[in-house]
């Protein structure tokens, strides 16, 4: 069967590409996304597809712009329209510093979605092959990539569509051959100092020589792999939507949840999350996700890890992740002379009045013997050692184990504030007073509460 009977018909049956699509197609001059471009222009008509093309000078080599002439003549030929740009990579890459390869990648995907939108194009159309396929499936593995980066390209990722990942090179050049088309051959994809060139000239031949079909099979393997991640990515968006919390500063997971999952799907969910925090997942490796995983799985009721962009912290039932860790908590003291109203850190008020008698206390009021008392009172931070006697208690308990049997986590606890007279401590605001110092009938008392503030 003629390859432009295989390539519709392969259209058909995937629907990538929709009837009546506007397509933006990426074209370097190369043989692979000429032939993406004859092919598509030759459909174009039956499938009601609107084409344009973009081609980006990435300004490597001396022949850069001699390949966007040839461009832009191919378009004229075919009455298409193209956009051309020119960026300077290496330097965006020194600019960057990230590696050159991976840069290029970047900047061409912001170009072309920049071009995409600007010309209101439904779809990005690449040139992707099987051997495009088969090298990403290597450098990948050789990487450390998880079965989801193995999955290798999709046909179709969000507007991005690969249409020939299951065509080979070698089928697309007899193509352009048999319908005398050109195109252009870029000599830095025989440079050996790109890892995808190694791959492609010396390693993918190696292992050809032991499999002919080395090729078609990694990228049925890469297929097969993206059926099984689809079905994992299934189970990992349930798990979000029934344990998962999308908050102002990351997300939260419920531990007990996660804990209960098998690894596999625990393992998806840490990533998906962590991905949604940081943006992606560079610099994080398999051993930073196992550390996650111990730390939900078996570690303490409180823990944290500080990850290459992320934090992450268990707080009893509570899996935080977020991009950073929350702001060290300022030492807070302030003197209380007497009546009057002090501000809190959180913008709260404290007030303290006297009065004849006892009007009740509750979780944000308390009241005191003023008789009892001695001012200055001071409203602290807690500081490592405070004990105090709990209201309906005969010993102390030091503050840390109280806030552990109220499962405060470390942020709350950092928060919290004593009322003190001298070194003892009155109140531990909001939660329990301590036992003591009650109103006494006849004598005035002090009522010390924690009020909004109106303005």
């Amino acid at each position: 069967m003629p390859l432009q009977n295989r390539f519709y018909k392969a259209l058909l049956q995937s629907g990538i590409i929709p009837a009546g699509s506007r397509l933006l197609v990426a074209v370097s001059g190369g043989a692979d996304s000429v032939a993406l471009l004859h092919l598509l222009h030759g459909l174009a008509d039956e499938l009601a597809l609107s084409l344009e093309v973009a081609h980006l000078d990435h300004a490597l080599r001396e022949a850069s712009a001699d390949d966007a002439r040839f461009v832009e003549q191919i378009c004229r030929d075919m009455g298409v329209y193209v956009t051309v740009a020119r960026h300077d990579v290496r330097d965006i890459a020194r600019q960057r510093r990230g590696n050159l390869e991976e840069v290029a990648r970047d900047v061409r995907r912001e170009f072309l979605d920049a071009t995409a939108k600007q010309r209101n194009c439904e779809l990005i159309v690449l040139g992707h092959h099987a051997g495009d396929q088969a090298e990403t499936f290597l450098m990948r593995l050789m990487r450390g990539a998880g079965t989801a980066g193995l999955a290798g390209m999709r046909q179709l990722e969000g507007r991005v569509v690969r249409p020939l990942l299951s065509f080979h090179h070698e089928e697309l050049v007899a193509y352009l051959e048999h319908g005398c088309f050109a195109w252009r051959e870029d000599e830095s994809n025989l440079d050996s100092s790109f890892t995808r060139n190694r791959i492609r000239h010396q390693l993918l031949p190696l292992m050809a020589s032991f499999n002919p079909n080395i090729t078609s099979q990694l990228a049925g393997l890469c297929e097969q792999l993206r059926l099984d991640e689809d079905y994992w990515s299934a189970q990992t968006s349930r798990v979000l939507a029934e344990h998962g919390t999308r908050r102002k500063a990351g997300y939260s997971l419920q531990r007990e949840a996660m804990a209960a999952l098998a690894p596999a799907v625990a393992t998806r969910v840490i990533r998906a999350v962590l991905h949604e925090v940081r943006g992606d997942l560079r610099g994080l490796s398999a051993t930073h996700i196992g550390d996650v995983l111990r730390l939900v799985f078996t570690g303490p009721p409180q823990g944290e890890l500080h990850l290459p962009g992320a934090w992450v912290a268990c707080r009893y039932d509570e899996i935080l992740l977020y991009r950073q860790a929350p702001e060290a908590v300022d030492s807070f003291e302030v003197v209380l002379p007497g009546e009057g109203i002090y501000p809190l850190p959180d913008g709260r008020l404290l007030q303290l009045s006297l009065a004849e008698q006892a009007s009740g206390e509750d979780q944000h009021a308390v009241e005191f013997d003023a008789t009892a008392l001695r001012f200055p009172l001071r409203l602290r931070n807690c500081l490592a050692g405070d004990r105090f006697r709990p209201s309906g208690m005969d010993g102390t308990k030091k503050i840390q184990d109280f806030f552990v049997d109220l499962k405060l986590v470390v942020e709350v606890r950092k928060k919290s504030l004593l009322l003190v007279e001298n070194e003892t401590i009155l109140w531990v605001v909001g939660l329990r007073r301590c036992e003591g110092w009650r109103p006494v009938t006849g004598k005035p008392v002090l009522r010390v509460e924690v009020v909004q503030n109106a303005s």
